[in-house]
């Protein structure tokens, strides 16, 4: 005879419950970020080739577009986990702007502090340095993504790590995540030895996101708000044109990270004041 415990696809669990749903508790980060790449990774290979050619507009609404996976992902996994009060929750972190004031001064100036402070040190051993990029479309097109990403990586992958693992792990796993995500969009990364550089720099990267999310009272505008300072100030300063000097960049973010590291300690990277 036949169990009828046996949980198949789409039957209802004794609590009333699909059994697809109750799988899906069990590996939502799995969830999330498979939704994220097949999302992504889809929209911007169907453009590749049904619209190689496509021009300019064309190309940056696509590109967009695509970098909405991880917050279309999230939306989905918390709609289908907690229901609409979930997606309520999720969304409502971009209005946690009640925060300390260092935490705004970090989203928004660590990042330039650090590009002058690599261009100096790089200046003063004779190496040249890139001219800045003073082109204003190159300079806004990394603007959206802050805001199409940071639900999806802090909002939702993040705390759902941190429930098996610590902060600092949690951070990594994504960091790997983000590297692979990147992969179609980024010309630089078909390049071995640039996969690398941006590997390293991903991942104190990651980790500093993490912090200033998790100190922010789990804000995404204070997120998304570095995120696109970040990615503004890297592409205004020029600084992957310069291997040296990239490195130079990336090795003074690592040394931030591992100071927030051994201040705030692995497992919750929370900000204690003495």
């Amino acid at each position: 005879m036949r169990d009828p415990r046996l949980h198949e696809s789409g039957r209802m669990n004794k609590k009333g419950e699909p059994a697809w749903r109750r799988r899906l508790q069990f590996c939502p980060v799995a969830a999330f970020f498979l939704l994220t790449f097949l999302f992504s990774w889809g929209i911007w290979g169907v453009a590749r080739v049904l619209s190689p050619g496509a021009g300019w507009g064309l190309r940056i609404t696509i590109h967009t577009v695509g970098l909405c996976g991880p917050t279309v992902a999230a939306l989905i996994m918390s709609a289908i986990l907690y229901g609409r009060h979930g997606v309520a929750d999720l969304l409502k972190q971009i209005t946690h702007w009640r925060v300390g004031v260092v935490w705004y001064l970090f989203a928004l100036f660590s990042t330039l502090t650090i590009g002058f402070t690599a261009i100096g040190i790089h200046a003063l051993v004779g190496v040249p340095t890139p001219r800045l990029n003073l082109h204003i479309v190159p300079a806004l097109v990394p603007l959206p993504a802050g805001l199409p990403e940071e639900y999806g990586w802090r909002g939702f992958a993040l705390p759902h790590l941190m429930k098996k693992y610590n902060a600092l792990v949690a951070s990594l796993i994504i960091a790997l995540f983000w590297l692979l995500w990147h992969i179609p969009i980024s010309p630089i990364l078909k390049n071995a030895s640039f996969l690398g550089l941006f590997l390293l720099e991903i991942i104190p990267l990651s980790v500093l996101f993490s912090w200033l999310y998790i100190n922010s009272r789990k804000s995404i505008l204070l997120v998304v708000l570095y995120h696109l300072v970040y990615n503004t100030v890297v592409n205004v300063l020029n600084i992957p044109a310069s291997t040296s000097l990239w490195a130079v960049y990336i090795g003074m973010n690592w040394l931030l990270a591992a100071l927030v590291v051994f201040r705030c300690g692995a497992s919750r990277l929370k900000w204690a004041r003495s």
